[in-house]
């Protein structure tokens, strides 16, 4: 049997559904994280996180606080857990602009997940 990866929209669902699982895995990393995704399967997604609630969405909703630019492939292994992204980061897998120490909290976030 084939393993077959989830779709980028997919990815952020299930974001979506664990910021609302667990509110208290983003106390303190308020921001928009912002994720352009490029390839096949790519597209431009955020993580809203505020103080009231903390939602993942498909396009822009709101300014960015801190813009992170990879493939989509790249983004799905980096969010199961397999890539690191300082890593990702120093391989030149991932571009990041704007509010580097927002973008420093994500690996927090993420880990939180257990996809």
């Amino acid at each position: 049997m084939e393993f077959v990866k989830p779709k980028s929209d997919e990815v952020f669902e299930m974001i979506d559904a664990a910021l609302h699982y667990d509110p208290d895995a983003t106390k303190g990393k308020e921001g928009v994280y912002q994720f352009n995704l490029s390839g096949e399967d790519g597209g431009t997604f955020q993580m809203i996180i505020e103080p009231e609630e903390a939602r993942a969405v498909k396009e822009v909703e709101k300014e960015p606080n801190v813009v992170l630019t990879m493939k989509a492939d790249d983004f799905k292994v980096l969010v199961a857990g397999s890539l690191n992204p300082t890593a990702a980061f120093m391989s030149g897998k991932l571009k990041i602009k704007g509010n580097m120490g927002l973008a420093l909290k994500l690996q927090t976030v993420l880990n939180s997940f257990s996809f």
